[in-house]
């Protein structure tokens, strides 16, 4: 039996790679039980880093490989958005080369785990539970304004500029400026005009769409010709965005009286 567990143990440190975390859950799909479990840590093989999840002993974990163990171990929905998202692209004007938080999102009511939680990571995790797309916009596929990058020793799904932008958006006026969503926009010089048509057309913020366009046309990139804006519904009524400004009476929003703008 002792050949058998130190096979195992073998196996399982071999298959391992630097930097990953592995969840209780996977491992005992893999064969590796809760009393195989224990006698690791005991051993000092592995270390826990919480409840139900583990690294190897003496590694070093990222958030990032806390995300991709989310992802594809526990079949989360959360990935990188907002802000976080669009400097990971490098589309922000300033890209900050070290983060001190990160904009964490998931499509669907769920719990970030304690582990993640309360882990010491190196950046703040700012988690929220937020979807402004239509819930038929599957989570990961390319089409819907996701893709992947690989930082870190690890392999994450996040929003693609064109959703990006819209997430952050909905982050306004509490998180973010309207000097700095201006900037952010004069940087989107290569946004794919079908992508944004379909995010726009299934995204259920009418305040976000309407910050879009009113950014999008004042720019006036030449993605924003190709938009057609008669498939985008922008409600009715007006939307205070941001309090004691002017309205921008195209889009039926106010902004700021110093970037204002003249009948947009």
């Amino acid at each position: 039996m002792g050949i058998v567990k130190k096979t195992k143990l073998n196996l399982l440190l071999r298959n391992w790679p630097d930097g990953k975390i592995k969840s209780s859950i996977w491992l005992n799909a893999e064969g590796y039980g809760a009393n195989l479990i224990q006698k690791y840590k005991g051993n000092h093989w592995i270390e826990a880093i919480g409840i139900g999840a583990f690294k190897k002993s003496g590694d070093q974990v990222t958030w990032l490989a806390a995300l991709e163990c989310l992802q594809k171990q526990l079949k989360s929905e959360v990935h990188v958005g907002g802000k976080t998202a669009i400097e990971f692209a490098g589309k922000a004007q300033y890209l900050k080369m070290q983060e001190t938080s990160v904009l964490v999102l998931s499509n669907k009511k769920e719990a970030q785990p304690s582990w993640m939680k309360k882990f010491n990571w190196s950046v703040q995790i700012d988690f929220k539970v937020k979807n402004i797309f239509k819930s038929d916009l599957v989570f990961g596929e390319k089409a819907n304004g996701f893709t992947s990058i690989d930082s870190d020793k690890a392999s994450v799904i996040v929003s693609a500029p064109e959703r990006a932008y819209l997430e952050y958006l909905d982050e306004l006026p509490k998180y973010g400026s309207y000097t700095e969503a201006k900037e952010l926009m004069e940087n989107m010089i290569s946004l794919r005009p079908k992508m944004v048509q379909h995010l726009l057309e299934n995204c259920t913020s009418v305040k976000v769409k309407r910050l879009f366009l009113h950014f999008a046309e004042k720019i006036n990139h030449p993605w924003f010709k190709k938009l057609n804006l008669k498939n985008i519904e922008l409600g009715s009524g007006k939307r205070v965005v941001f309090e004691n400004g002017v309205l921008d009476k195209k889009y039926n929003i106010t902004v700021p009286k110093d970037e204002s703008y003249e009948d947009v």
